[in-house]
C-alpha cells in the first residue's frame, strides 16, 4: 500500500492556492487504507476547486461529484474507523470511502476542507496528525505526539536543566572548587602508601618518616571527608532548589495550557511528570552528577599519576576502557527505551489510580470493587513487567561492565608483576599503580548506572520540557482591559471538537447587559459549548463573538475572565473552609461581604446550622456538603465574584423545589447589571428569562419568551411537553 499523500494548507497561502488553482488541481490528497468492501487495501481521495474523485489501487476512477451538487461533507466515526459522508442538494447522503481508526483524524480535517470548498470560502485545513512512531528511528512512541526516549538529545535536555543553576551561580562555583579539591586529596592516599613502602617497609628503617606519613595520610583523609560533607551538603542544596523550581514552573505551565491539552491528557498523566519526573531529575542531580563529575575527575588525574609511574603499565592496565565505553554505548539507547516504557507504564498507573479512588463512590454505588481491583492488577502487572524487563537487562550490562573491570586488576597483577620481577618497578610504585587502579575501575563498573540514572532522569526532563513548551493560552491577547458592561454577540459563530463536524453551526444573537439568556435544547444541542465559547475556554473555529463591540480575542483574557461568574452543573469546592470557597473568587473579601452572598445564595441557614458555621471544612471536593449545599456555596463564589457575566450551568440541578424557588427568587436581584446565561434542566424555571434560545443540532430553531415559545407552540413547547410528560410519569411511579 503506498504511503498517503498529504497536502497541507495554512490560511496565508490557501486563499491565492484556491481562488488560482486550475480547476483539475488537486488540493486535498489522502490514501484510505480499505476498500469499497470494508477490507484492507487502497482508495484514494483527490478533491479539486471544483470536483470530489474516489479512485482505487490502478487509479481508476470509483465516484466523482461535482462540488456544486454537493450540500455538506462530514467525517462519520465508525466503531474502528470512519467515513467520509457527503450530502448532495437533494438531501440524499451517500458514502464516499471508509478508513481505519489512525486515519480518521486526517480524513476528518479532509471533510472540513472539503465543506469549505462547498460554501466558497478559503481552504484552511491542517492534515498533520498526531505521531505515533517516532520520525527519526521508527519506534512506536510512548504516547501519541510524545518523546522517543531513545532520541532524546540528552546532552541539549542537561543543559537545559544546567539553567536552573542560573540564581544559584555562587553556590556552584563553591561546589565545583570543592569537587576538584576533595579529588585532589583522594589521590594522596596510594601516593602515601607508596613512599612507606618503598622508604620504610622495604628498608625497614626511617622510623620517623613513617610516624610523619601517617600523620600526613591522617590529615589527607580529615580534610578529604571534611570537603566531601561540603560538597554533598551544596549538592543537596542545589538539587532540592533547582527541582523546586522546576516543579514550580511546570505546574505554573500546566495552570496556564489551553484547556483542549487536558482534552488530549489524563490527569495522572499530567501529576507523574509533576510529581515523579521531577523527582527523577533531583534524584540524579543529588546523586548521580555529583558521582560522574567527581569520578571523571578522579579518573583524568589517576591517568596523570599512573603515566608518571610507568606509561607501559599505565597503557596496560587502562586497555579494558574501551571495552567498557563499548559496552555502555552499545546498550544505551536500548536501556534509554526500556526506561522510557517503565515511565510511560507509570503514567498510566497513575492515571488509573487517580480515576478509581476520585471516583470511589461510584466504584461503591455499582458494587464495582472488584472490577476496579481488576483493572489495578492490570496496570500493575504491565508496570512489574516492563520494570523486570529493564532490571534484568541492566543486570546483563553490570555483569559484563564488572567483567570488563575485573580484566584491569589481572592486567595490572601481571603486567606490574613481571616489571617488579624484572626490578623495572618498585614495590611501591607498583602498590600505587595497584591503589590507583581500584580508584578508577572501582566507579566505572558503576558508570551504566549513572547511564541508569541519566536515562531516567533526562526521560522526566524531556516529558517536563514538553509540558512546559506546550501552546498556553493567550492571556495578553490584544492586551484590552475596557470597562465591561456584558454586552455579547455572536456572529456565525462555528465550533467543533471535531472540526469536520461543528457542535456549533452559524450561530448569531446577541445579549445585552441586564439580559436572562436561557440556553435550550435536547442533549447534545450545543448548550454548554456555547458557554465554554463565552468563558473562552475554546475558540471560535469561524465567525465572531463581540463583548461590547470588540472581538474578544482582542481582550486581555483574565481581564475578561474577571468579569464571568460561572456556576458549574457539577459544583467544586475545595478542601477548606465554607468561607474559603465562598471567598475563592474575591479573596480580600470581608466576612460581611461572604456572608452577603451566603444570604443572596440562600445558603446563610444551612451554613449557621453547621457546628462550625463558615469556618466548617467541606472536604476534599465537597464531599462533606450534600449537592444541594455545594450547589448554593458555589452560587455564593459567583455572586461574591460579582460578576458583569453570569454563567448558570444546570445551577438547580441538584437542589430541591423549595432551593429552587429560593434561589429563582435571588437571581431577580442578580440580573441587575448583569448579562445571564442560563442553563436550566427543568425548563419551567426559565419563565422569567428576558429571552429562549431553543438550540438544536448546533442552530439556532427558535427565540423569544416563554409565553411567546409556548404560544408559538414549536420546538420549545414541545420540549415542555415531553418533560412535563416524564414529569407525571415519574410521580405515578414514586
Amino acid at each position: 500500500m503506498r504511503s498517503p499523500q498529504i497536502h497541507t494548507f495554512q490560511s496565508s497561502t490557501t486563499t491565492s492556492a484556491v481562488s488560482k488553482a486550475p480547476d483539475g488541481e488537486v488540493l486535498i490528497a489522502l490514501d484510505s487504507d480499505l476498500n469499497p468492501d470494508g477490507n484492507f487495501g487502497f482508495q484514494r481521495l483527490e478533491i479539486s476547486a471544483s470536483h470530489l474523485r474516489v479512485f482505487d489501487a490502478g487509479h481508476l476512477e470509483l465516484y466523482s461529484f461535482a462540488l456544486d451538487s454537493l450540500k455538506s461533507a462530514r467525517h462519520q466515526p465508525l466503531l474502528s474507523g470512519g467515513r467520509l459522508e457527503v450530502t448532495l442538494q437533494s438531501g440524499a447522503t451517500l458514502p464516499v470511502l471508509s478508513y481505519s481508526l489512525h486515519l480518521a483524524p486526517r480524513f476528518s480535517e479532509a471533510a472540513r476542507g472539503l465543506e469549505q470548498l462547498i460554501e466558497g470560502k478559503p481552504l484552511s485545513i491542517n492534515l498533520e496528525t498526531k505521531r505515533t512512531r517516532c520520525e527519526k528511528c521508527g519506534r512506536l512512541l510512548p504516547e501519541p505526539d510524545g518523546i522517543c526516549p531513545a532520541c532524546i538529545n540528552r546532552n541539549q535536555t542537561l543543559l537545559r536543566v544546567a539553567s536552573y543553576l542560573g540564581p544559584y551561580k555562587k553556590q556552584a562555583i563553591a561546589l565545583a572548587l570543592t569537587s576538584v579539591t576533595a579529588t585532589a586529596l583522594n589521590l594522596a592516599p596510594p601516593t602515601i602508601q607508596g613512599v612507606l613502602i618503598d622508604r620504610v617497609l622495604s628498608s625497614r628503617s626511617d622510623l620517623p618518616t613513617l610516624w610523619l606519613l601517617i600523620a600526613a595520610w591522617v590529615g589527607v583523609l580529615v580534610c578529604a571527608i571534611g570537603l566531601q560533607i561540603l560538597s554533598a551538603r551544596l549538592t543537596t542544596w542545589l538539587a532540592g532548589h533547582i527541582a523546586t523550581d522546576l516543579r514550580a514552573h511546570v505546574y505554573k505551565a500546566v495552570e496556564h495550557l489551553q484547556l483542549g491539552f487536558f482534552d488530549r491528557k489524563q490527569v495522572g498523566q499530567i501529576t507523574s511528570r509533576i510529581t515523579q519526573d521531577t523527582d527523577r531529575v533531583w534524584g540524579f542531580l543529588s546523586e548521580g552528577l555529583p558521582f560522574l563529575v567527581t569520578n571523571f575527575l578522579l579518573v583524568v588525574g589517576v591517568l596523570a599519576l599512573l603515566f608518571s609511574i610507568n606509561w607501559k603499565l599505565a597503557l596496560a592496565v587502562m586497555s579494558p576502557i574501551p571495552l567498557v565505553v563499548f559496552v555502555g554505548a552499545f546498550f544505551w539507547k536500548r536501556m534509554a527505551t526500556l526506561f522510557g516504557r517503565v515511565s510511560s507504564r507509570w503514567g498510566r498507573f497513575h492515571t488509573h489510580l487517580n480515576e478509581s479512588l476520585t471516583g470511589i463512590r461510584v466504584v461503591k454505588a455499582f458494587a464495582q470493587e472488584d472490577l476496579e481491583n481488576q483493572k489495578f492488577t492490570h496496570f500493575n502487572t504491565q508496570l512489574k513487567e516492563a520494570g523486570m524487563v529493564a532490571d534484568n537487562y541492566w543486570s546483563t550490562i553490570f555483569g559484563l561492565m564488572s567483567f570488563c573491570t575485573s580484566l584491569g586488576a589481572i592486567i595490572n597483577w601481571a603486567v606490574g608483576g613481571y616489571f617488579v620481577y624484572r626490578g623495572e618497578l618498585t614495590l611501591g610504585d607498583f602498590w600505587r599503580a595497584n591503589a590507583y587502579l581500584g580508584l578508577v575501575y572501582g566507579p566505572m563498573q558503576w558508570f551504566a548506572q549513572v547511564n541508569n540514572w541519566f536515562s531516567r532522569a533526562m526521560a522526566g526532563a524531556e516529558k517536563i520540557f514538553e509540558v512546559i513548551d506546550s501552546k498556553r493560552e493567550d492571556y495578553v491577547g490584544g492586551g484590552q482591559k475596557p470597562e465591561i458592561t456584558g454586552h455579547v454577540r455572536f456572529d456565525g459563530v462555528r465550533f467543533g471538537y471535531d472540526k469536520s463536524n461543528p457542535v456549533i453551526k452559524d450561530l448569531s444573537f446577541e445579549a445585552k447587559p441586564g439580559d436572562f439568556i436561557g440556553l435550550v435544547g435536547k442533549s447534545g444541542a450545543g448548550k454548554s459549548t456555547t458557554i465554554n465559547l463565552i468563558c473562552r475556554f475554546y475558540e471560535p473555529d469561524a465567525g465572531l463573538l463581540e463583548i461590547d463591540g470588540v472581538d474578544y480575542r482582542d481582550l486581555d483574557l483574565q481581564h475578561w475572565r474577571r468579569n464571568i461568574g460561572i456556576v458549574l452543573q457539577e459544583p467544586f469546592l475545595f478542601n477548606g473552609t465554607i468561607a474559603d470557597n465562598i471567598a475563592y473568587g474575591k479573596p480580600d473579601a470581608s466576612f460581611e461581604q461572604i456572608v452577603e452572598a451566603a444570604r443572596a445564595a440562600h445558603a446563610h441557614e444551612f451554613i449557621l446550622a453547621k457546628s462550625d458555621g463558615y469556618d466548617t471544612i467541606v472536604g476534599e471536593r465537597g464531599a462533606k456538603l450534600s449537592g444541594g449545599e455545594r450547589q448554593r456555596v458555589s452560587i455564593a463564589r459567583a455572586i461574591l465574584h460579582d460578576p458583569k457575566i453570569l454563567i448558570l450551568d444546570e445551577a438547580t440541578a441538584s437542589v430541591d423545589v423549595e432551593t429552587e424557588k429560593q434561589i429563582q427568587a435571588a437571581m431577580k436581584h442578580l440580573t441587575s447589571g448583569r448579562t445571564v446565561f442560563a442553563i436550566a434542566h427543568r425548563l419551567a424555571t426559565l419563565r422569567n428569562a428576558t429571552r429562549l434560545v431553543v438550540l438544536d443540532k448546533g442552530e439556532i430553531v427558535e427565540t423569544g419568551t416563554h409565553a411567546e415559545l409556548m404560544e408559538k407552540n414549536g420546538e420549545f413547547a414541545k420540549l415542555v411537553k415531553t418533560q412535563s410528560e416524564i414529569n407525571e410519569i415519574i410521580g405515578v411511579t414514586e
